[in-house]
């Protein structure tokens, strides 16, 4: 537990700077969509609570990643696959350093499906994860805070992403908007803009229609 702290607690007091003002942004930007465009104002509060949490969410991790730990002068790159895995799991391990490791990235898996559709498949999510724990891992080493670059923290980070992708998987469609499709509007069109007149014999007019309008000669 004492490990822990020491990794994470420059983290906290950033946190809490950062709630205020993403429960500030929040309102704003459900506003402004709601203002911009013709969805319901649950619908804007809903995607804009999940962009918000997504952005808050990534500046921690990034926060995390380039702050150093303790007074320690260089980085520990450790590449050998589940030796880091086993020494945290040892009786001298710490199992929290496991948990956070799965949790770094699980809330980005959960949540970026939900708002990119080019993401939303558990493959691609999977790559991203790697891809974006192998960037973490390599800045650390680059930047030399003092932290463990291991294969192990790779494998952890991505397989969190992507079993936070698969708690929302069923709710991937859930803030799509659907497009309105424009009925057109029916033009009556007028086959002939001249009156119409119709030549009607004498001899038809006194015998079948005279009569309509003067009933005295029926």
């Amino acid at each position: 537990m004492g490990a822990l702290l020491r990794a994470f607690w420059g983290i906290i007091p950033i946190t809490a700077i950062a709630l205020p003002y993403a429960l500030l942004c929040w309102p704003l930007l459900a506003a402004r969509r709601r203002r911009r465009s013709s969805i319901s104002l649950g619908h804007a509060s809903a995607t804009a609570a999940v962009d918000v949490t997504a952005v808050t969410i990534g500046a921690l991790v990034l926060c995390l990643v380039i702050m150093p730990v303790g007074a320690a002068s260089g980085s520990t790159l450790d590449l050998v696959p589940g030796a880091d895995l086993a020494a945290a799991l040892s009786d001298d391990g710490s199992l929290w350093q496991v948990v956070g490791n799965l949790l770094l990235l699980c809330p980005l898996g959960a949540l970026v499906p939900l708002r990119l559709r080019r993401l939303r498949s558990i493959s691609r999510i999977t790559l991203t994860a790697l891809s974006a724990s192998v960037l973490v891992e390599v800045t650390q080493f680059l930047i030399h805070s003092g932290r463990v670059t291991s294969t192990d923290d790779v494998l952890l980070n991505t397989i969190g992403a992507t079993l936070g992708a698969a708690l929302t998987r069923r709710g991937w469609r859930y803030f799509d908007v659907v497009p309105v499709v424009a009925i057109p509007q029916q033009v009556r069109r007028t086959v002939c803009n001249a009156p119409v007149r119709l030549r009607v014999p004498r001899s038809v007019w006194d015998t079948r229609y005279a009569g309509i309008g003067h009933r005295e000669r029926r």
